[in-house]
């Protein structure tokens, strides 16, 4: 196996993972970590559009689709926030 990778990566095998190398993948890491905001963004767009389609359909339950909306909101923002708090802890290394 290392014949194998030594003869088809040849430059692999030469980078010594030093402080720059770990600094430059924890930066990938946390450009990765930032981009859960990409699909928290679209799934709210999302729920608050499908949330107001429903109050025009039946505006006298604008009150429980908006609290249904807003503790959905809630949920799906989390996972934006939990992604920058990684982000945050990884550029901090």
């Amino acid at each position: 196996m290392f014949e194998l990778l030594s003869s088809v990566l040849p430059n692999v095998l030469e980078v010594v993972p030093n402080e720059f190398f770990r600094s430059g993948l924890a930066y990938i890491g946390a450009g990765i970590a930032v981009l859960t905001g990409l699909g928290t963004g679209i799934g709210q767009g999302i729920a608050a559009s499908k949330a107001v389609e429903a109050v025009g359909r039946q505006p006298e339950a604008s009150g429980k689709i908006t609290v249904t909306m807003i503790i959905g909101q809630a949920v799906a923002e989390t996972t934006g926030i939990y992604g920058f708090i990684i982000a945050i802890l990884l550029l901090g290394r």
